[in-house]
């Protein structure tokens, strides 16, 4: 009988600790479960579909792929556009529907476990007439181009789409601009920056930012190897149909390039380095690293302007600072730093188009500092000249001329002296008695 209580005894506690172990996981996973319906649910090609049965789901997929079928896909690159009909488009919806069930639903016996939350594309059948549009762009690349159109269609993304472009031979019809030169030999990582720049494609409109382009290779390079890249591209990009937008000067002119044509680009303190392709027609940027130069061209298709860059110089003299010291021997003087001219740069561009028409901007103005010219001089002065300068006429300060006219700015007290003896004699002869002179001995004779 003990035996018997024991077991019924055991077998209850086994049966609690499974109850136990069984309600604290459910408890985590409906806490988990409540959590994730406050969050984002599940989606199908970018809609909200979680807690809909199936046909609520195709109703809200047909009404949304009509909305997004509404506006025409238009594929950019190179220089060609291609407009496709998105009703070309064939969405399985019922697949995507198939699908999202597949990946959320779960057996019976996991009910406490909370439905997962998935983003799923709606499938797109094969179109071989969107393909056929797109081979007709001999310089996109068909394959990779197709696959940019179903993975935003598919997600009832953008209309605009960016072609993958492989052939830019087109592109280098004419050459609009050419930069060479040598690279500086403080820089660091040129060679990386060129080949990621290189074959850059710049679009009509297209925004360019140099901060952008070389995000993960800013630390490949130092920074006058990015300002000497930056220099490089602005020199040449000046030189055809693109507005500047953001441009920084060095603080001190580098040893390329013409003054005015530097480039500062610093990732921390955000300058950049940015413009617009404003014409009508795709820019090609080509970079190369030839031996110890650094080289930069760029194409187009279409030569539509001509462009003349002016660069206006005007020296500033340095200052010349005098210091004194009484360590150095008399007489005798000691450079510290040597003088150099500074300067201020307007840069002007003029364009002129293919009906005759001059365009004229103005860049930039760029200031550069002289570099003071410093002397130390000997604050010993010779004994006679100290004497002269402490003796009783030292404090006389009518012969100064500091109007630097080249006359004294005071007059002479000998004069003012002569005048005064000349007043006092014609005073003095005036108040002589009737009748009375002086005679040749200075007697004072009187009648």
């Amino acid at each position: 009988m003990k035996t018997i209580k024991s077991r019924k005894a055991f077998t209850f506690v086994l049966v609690a600790a499974v109850l136990v172990c069984l309600l604290i996981p459910a408890q985590s996973y409906l806490t988990a479960f409540a959590d994730e319906k406050r969050s984002n649910g599940s989606t199908i090609g970018g809609i909200d579909v979680s807690g809909l049965k199936d046909q609520e789901i195709k109703k809200v997929l047909e009404n949304a792929i009509d909305e997004w079928a509404s506006e025409p896909i238009v594929i950019r690159g190179g220089g060609e556009e291609l407009s496709i009909d998105p009703q070309e488009i064939i969405f399985d919806i019922d697949r995507a529907i198939d699908e999202y069930r597949d990946s959320t639903d779960k057996p019976f016996y996991l009910f406490w476990k909370s439905e997962e939350v998935v983003h799923i594309p709606i499938h797109i059948s094969d179109s071989e007439s969107i393909k056929e549009q797109i081979s007709y762009i001999t310089i996109w690349d068909t394959e990779d181009t197709y696959k940019r159109v179903l993975a935003q269609a598919s997600y009832l993304e953008s209309h605009e789409i960016e072609a993958v472009v492989t052939d830019t031979t087109q592109l280098e019809n004419e050459r609009i601009a050419l930069s060479i030169e040598k690279i500086p030999a403080n820089t660091k990582g040129v060679q990386a920056l060129a080949e990621e720049l290189n074959e850059y494609i710049l679009e009509p409109n297209e925004a360019f930012s140099l901060l952008t382009v070389l995000e993960n290779l800013t630390d490949s390079a130092n920074t006058e190897g990015l300002n000497f890249v930056g220099s490089m591209i602005y020199n040449t990009v000046l030189q055809a149909n693109i507005e500047i937008m953001e441009r920084h000067a060095q603080k001190e002119l580098p040893g390329y390039l013409q003054p005015g044509l530097n480039v500062s680009v610093d990732a921390f303190s955000e300058k950049d380095l940015q413009f617009i392709n404003v014409s009508k027609h795709p820019y090609l940027l080509k970079m190369s690293v030839e031996g110890e130069n650094l080289k930069v061209e760029l194409y187009s298709s279409v030569k539509d302007v001509t462009v003349r860059v002016s660069v206006q110089q005007q020296t500033i003299a340095p200052r010349i600072i005098n210091r004194f010291s009484k360590d150095l021997p008399m007489g005798s003087s000691r450079l510290i730093q040597e003088g150099k001219q500074g300067l201020r740069v307007t840069v002007t561009r003029t364009m002129t188009d293919s009906n005759g028409e001059e365009k004229t901007e103005e860049i930039s103005r760029d200031y550069y500092a002289p570099t003071n010219r410093i002397v130390l001089k000997s604050a010993i002065q010779p004994k006679e000249s100290a004497e002269e300068e402490t003796g009783p006429n030292s404090g006389n300060v009518d012969n100064l001329d500091l109007d630097g006219n080249g006359l004294p700015d005071f007059e002479q007290n000998n004069n003012k002296t002569d005048g005064n003896s000349n007043q006092d004699k014609d005073k003095n002869k005036d108040e002589l008695p009737p009748g009375s002179y002086y005679d040749k001995g200075g007697n004072l004779v009187t009648s």
